[in-house]
C-alpha cells in the first residue's frame, strides 16, 4: 500500500523511518563532477580516441571519480568526462529544475560537438541522467551503462513512495543539508560514505568531494531525485542498456541481494534491451570495490553488436 503523508504532524515513528530513509538515500547517490570546456552547467575532460563515451558522474561527486575507469578505457575510446556545476566545485545552476537542465546539458553538448551515436555511463544520480536523456532524445544515444542508477531510486527505501507523495520527506532532508554546520556535514559524509566505499584513501577522496561541492546545489538536485519517477518513461528507451546493482552496503538496514534484486528487475524490466548484474559484495562505487567484475561484465556489454 501507498505510503500517505498529510500537512498534519508526523508521528515520531513516522520521522524516524523518515531519517533513516535520508541517511540511506543521501548514501545511495552520493558523488561528484569536475571541469573543462562547455556551457555554464557541464564543462568536458576529453581523452582518447574511438568511439565517444561520455561519462556522468554521482551526487556530490566529480570527474575525478572515474579516473580508474578512465585509465581502463582511454586507448580504446574517446572518453567525456563531465563535470557539473556544483559537483565538487562552489559554482551554481541557474535552473528552476537543475537536474533537467544537466540533463538537457548534456543532449546539447552531444549535438554540439556532433558525436554520434555515443555511450552513455552514468554513475549512481549520473545512471539517472543517462537514462532521463535516452527518454528525452531517442536515436541520439548508442549504448547506455547506469552504475547503480534507477529510474526512481527511493523506492527501494521505501516501498509506495511517489513522487507527488515524497514532499514531506524532500524538505526535512533538505533543511538538514542546507543548516548543517561543516563540521557536521564532514560527520555525516564520512558515515554514509563508509556504507559505500571500501577502500579508505577513495573513501578520503569522494569525502573531499563532497565537501568541496555546492550545499544548494546538492540539497536542491537531491530533492529532484525523489520528485522525478522515470518508471512509466523508461519503456520508450530503445537503445540497448546494461544496468549494474548493489546491495552489500544496505544490508545493515535489512536488504537482501534477492530483495534488492527484485526491486531493480521491476524498473528496468519495462526496458525493451536491458540486461541487469547485481554486484555480490561490492558497495556503491562498484568500480572502487571490484574493479575486475565491473569491468569483465561491461567489457561484455560493450563488445555485443
Amino acid at each position: 500500500m501507498p505510503v500517505k503523508f498529510g500537512k498534519s504532524i508526523v508521528s515520531l515513528k513516522l520521522k524516524t523511518m523518515i531519517k533513516q530513509v535520508i541517511i540511506i538515500s543521501i548514501s545511495f547517490f552520493l558523488g561528484y563532477f569536475s571541469a573543462s570546456a562547455g556551457n555554464s552547467i557541464i564543462d568536458t575532460d576529453v581523452r582518447g580516441a574511438g568511439q565517444p563515451m561520455i561519462l556522468i558522474h554521482g551526487m556530490a561527486c566529480s570527474a575525478d571519480v572515474w579516473e580508474d575507469v578512465a585509465a581502463y578505457y582511454e586507448d580504446r575510446y574517446e572518453l567525456h568526462l563531465v563535470t557539473i556545476a556544483g559537483f565538487g566545485n562552489d559554482r551554481n545552476i541557474e535552473a528552476p529544475h537543475k537536474l533537467k537542465a544537466i540533463r538537457n546539458a548534456i543532449i546539447e553538448y552531444v549535438q554540439s560537438e556532433g558525436l554520434h551515436k555515443p555511450i552513455l555511463m552514468g554513475h549512481s544520480m549520473g545512471g539517472f541522467l543517462s537514462l532521463w536523456a535516452a527518454v528525452e532524445a531517442p536515436g541520439v544515444f548508442g549504448k547506455i551503462i547506469s552504475v547503480d542508477g534507477l529510474p526512481y531510486f527511493p523506492v527501494l527505501a521505501m516501498p509506495g513512495i511517489t513522487a507527488e507523495t515524497a514532499g514531506p520527506i524532500v524538505e526535512m532532508m533538505q533543511n538538514s543539508m542546507r543548516n548543517a554546520s561543516p563540521e557536521a556535514a564532514r560527520a555525516q559524509q564520512e558515515m554514509m560514505i563508509a556504507t559505500m566505499i571500501s577502500d579508505p584513501e577513495k573513501r578520503a577522496a569522494v569525502l573531499e568531494m563532497g565537501m568541496n561541492s555546492n550545499p544548494d546545489v546538492i540539497a536542491t538536485a537531491m530533492g529532484e531525485m525523489y520528485t522525478t519517477d522515470l518508471r512509466k518513461d523508461v519503456k520508450a528507451i530503445d537503445i540497448p542498456v546494461l544496468a549494474l546493482g548493489s546491495w552489500y552496503g544496505y544490508r545493515q538496514w535489512g536488504t537482501t541481494k534477492e530483495s534488492a534484486t527484485a526491486g531493480y528487475l521491476a524498473q528496468f524490466d519495462p526496458i525493451p534491451d536491458a540486461t541487469f548484474k547485481m554486484a555480490d559484495t561490492a558497495l556503491h562505487f562498484i568500480f572502487y570495490d571490484d574493479p575486475e567484475w565491473f569491468f569483465d561484465v561491461v567489457d561484455g556489454f560493450l563488445a555485443e553488436m
